[in-house]
């Protein structure tokens, strides 16, 4: 991005066409529009599953420093908040904030995502059938489906989540 940034002021000190410099300074803005749009969706969701990324090593090791920071600091200013303005009102068997009671063996308060949703995805390479396969279901003939590289797909993500991480699909 520096690089773009310096590309766009070179120009404009060498006057190149003002068209050039400004197709250059659109491209500009429109990659740091995305970035940000990306960081701000990132940083809702992990608002939104603060307590569930916590909890799980496996999703806490994949954030950044930064963003595990952010994480560790969100929790305690939500969880004080929460503390002094709604659990210690509530009697003893209900002030948890992970857990409904405290006859609760799981924390059932935790917000999980979804993985039934559905994504767009496309494919980076040929992925076949038994791939496709739901982990909880056995393989059904209405589940037959091979991906095509470069083709787009509506899919639950629970069924293409391995093969996202094995960087064999892409969300779009």
């Amino acid at each position: 991005m520096h690089v773009q940034e310096e590309t766009v002021d070179d120009f404009v000190e060498s006057g190149i066409d003002p068209l050039t410099v400004s197709l250059y300074q659109m491209d500009l803005d429109r990659t740091q529009f995305l970035l940000r749009s990306y960081l701000r969706i990132r940083l809702q969701k992990i608002e939104k599953f603060m307590l569930h990324i916590l909890k799980t090593n496996e999703l806490h090791d994949r954030l950044s420093k930064q963003e595990k920071n952010f994480t560790r600091r969100y929790s305690d200013v939500i969880g004080k908040h929460l503390e002094e303005s709604v659990l210690l009102n509530l009697p003893d068997n209900y002030q948890s904030l992970l857990r409904q009671s405290t006859t609760s063996e799981e924390d059932d308060m935790v917000p999980e995502p979804q993985m039934d949703t559905f994504v767009v995805c496309k494919a980076r390479e040929y992925v076949g059938p038994s791939e496709l396969q739901d982990s909880n279901k056995s393989l059904s003939t209405d589940l037959l489906m091979e991906m095509e590289p470069g083709e787009l797909f509506f899919i639950p993500f629970k069924r293409i989540k391995k093969l996202l991480e094995n960087g064999k699909v892409d969300l779009v």
